[in-house]
This record gives C-alpha cells, sequence and structure tokens, in this order.
C-alpha cells in the first residue's frame, strides 16, 4: 500500500516521492547491477539515468505491482542496452549482509569465524560452477527474496521456467557442496 501511495504521489509531481523510492531501493539496485556488469561506475550511471527517466516520464508510468521487481527490469534493461554481458565472477556475499555472529567467548568467536569463513570459500566456488543466469537467479531468490512472479518478470522467463531454473542451480549446488565436503573429509 505504501509503495502505491509513493507511485501516486510521484506521479503527481512529489520529488520527495522519487528520493523515498530511490533510498529505498539504490542498494539492491547497486548488489543487482554488479552482479549483472561488474563496473561500479556503469552500474551507478544506470541506476542514475533509471530514476531521471522515472522522473520525466512520471505521468505516463503504470504504477507497479511491486517496485523493487519493476526497477531490477528496468536496471537489467538499461546495463544490457549498454552492451553489459554477464559476469563470470560470483557474488560477492559479504556485500550481501552479514547475519552476525554471537559468541561467549573469544575461542567460540574464533572457531565460528573460522568455521563460517570455510563455508563462505566453499559457497563461493559452487557458485562459480553456475551458469550466469543460475547465478543471477540464486541472487534474486535468496538474496532479494524475490517470488517467482517478479523473477519471471525480470528475466523475461514464465513462471515455470523461474522455477525449473532455481531447481537446476540449487541442484548444482547441492553437488558442489557435496564434493567439496567430501574432499575435505578426505584432505583430513
Amino acid at each position: 500500500m505504501e509503495e502505491t501511495n509513493q507511485w501516486k504521489s510521484l506521479k503527481a509531481g512529489d520529488i520527495n516521492a522519487l528520493e523515498a523510492l530511490y533510498q529505498q531501493h539504490v542498494d539492491t539496485l547497486y548488489h543487482y547491477g554488479m552482479l549483472l556488469c561488474h563496473e561500479s561506475e556503469k552500474v551507478k550511471d544506470c541506476i542514475h539515468d533509471l530514476f531521471v527517466y522515472v522522473w520525466h516520464f512520471r505521468d505516463r508510468l503504470n504504477i507497479p505491482d511491486s517496485s523493487k521487481a519493476y526497477l531490477m527490469v528496468s536496471l537489467r534493461r538499461r546495463l544490457f542496452d549498454k552492451g553489459t554481458k554477464m559476469n563470470s565472477s560470483t557474488v560477492d556475499l559479504d556485500s550481501v549482509g552479514d547475519p552476525g555472529i554471537l559468541a561467549d567467548s573469544h575461542e567460540e568467536k574464533w572457531i565460528r569465524l573460522e568455521d563460517e569463513s570455510a563455508r563462505h570459500r566453499q559457497l563461493e566456488k559452487a557458485l562459480k560452477n553456475l551458469s550466469d543466469r543460475q547465478r543471477e537467479i540464486i541472487f534474486m531468490k535468496y538474496y532479494q527474496q524475490l517470488d517467482y512472479d517478479e523473477i519471471g518478470r525480470i528475466m523475461e522467463i514464465n513462471y515455470q521456467s523461474a522455477r525449473n531454473l532455481v531447481t537446476r542451480a540449487l541442484t548444482v549446488l547441492r553437488k558442489e557442496m557435496t564434493v567439496i565436503i567430501i574432499f575435505l573429509i578426505l584432505t583430513l
């Protein structure tokens, strides 16, 4: 409801509504853009261009069901229109957010940090074995917590294709993580 009101205010010419949308979504858009092209300045420029476009054509825009999905689709198109190719690198998991570590002692904290670091390296290695589209969809589903309809709109695929792509990506991740764990056990 709040998003709908923001868009209505924006369409009526309220610059504060545009600023609120920007503040609400800029971090997500930046992380998503970096996943797609890994060129910080290009991502920033495309985000800026996107919000300028929204302001200039606000009276012609329809109010989207999901601001996040609409803005991600728009950013994706802008980046690809500028010749961006998908990264072959993985998502920087540290930039997505750290849930925090609670520990009772320094030793427990150190052990947890070591375990977390090992899992992080394992996941990074496993993510490298995903295709570009699989990495992109994992980012949207699990880091941005988008539903399959929103993912489908962003990636221009249908609901079932989005589900299938997530399932295939998770299958690859499970397989890779299992291989890594077995390798670690055998080398100890």
